[in-house]
């Protein structure tokens, strides 16, 4: 499963449409962190910013059966700096979606037996403006060989 997380990692970083969105709208390149806590200090320099946990696995199989396939829950934070609140509402959209998008492109992170589909996201609502976030769960079901 760390491969799996580290080549997520390196898709989110290589994205180019991402890539773009990010330097566009905030004129920085993105950063992309794995991380264990949900909570952890973040510089605004830091931003605009997708942070990786894994918070959960589901064993699907049997631990004696053959295929060692799980279920794991992969969980990505992801956050921007805007100061006009105006604003803030369509860039959370629009990162959101970008980030969707570049998963639903390498849906299998090109690993053998590893699939990635994005369950849920949900935004902070503007609540540390000017600071954005939103979290976005992946079910990653991943079969270790």
């Amino acid at each position: 499963m760390v491969d799996v997380i580290n080549q997520l990692v390196s898709i989110l970083q290589a994205d180019e449409d991402l890539t773009a969105f990010c330097r566009q709208k905030w004129g920085k390149p993105l950063s992309v962190k794995k991380i264990f806590k949900r909570r952890t200090e973040i510089n605004l320099h830091d931003l605009p910013i997708i942070l990786i946990t894994r918070p959960s696995i589901q064993k699907t199989y049997p631990i004696i059966s053959a295929p060692k396939a799980s279920e794991h829950t992969v969980r990505l934070y992801y956050g921007f700096h805007q100061n006009d609140k105006r604003i803030a509402l369509e860039e959370s959209i629009g990162y959101e979606e970008e980030i969707d998008d570049c998963l639903s492109a390498h849906y299998s992170l090109g690993l053998p037996d590893t699939v990635l589909k994005t369950v849920s996201s949900i935004n902070d609502e503007g609540e540390f403006h000017p600071v954005y976030f939103g979290v976005m769960d992946v079910e990653v079901t991943h079969r270790r060989l």
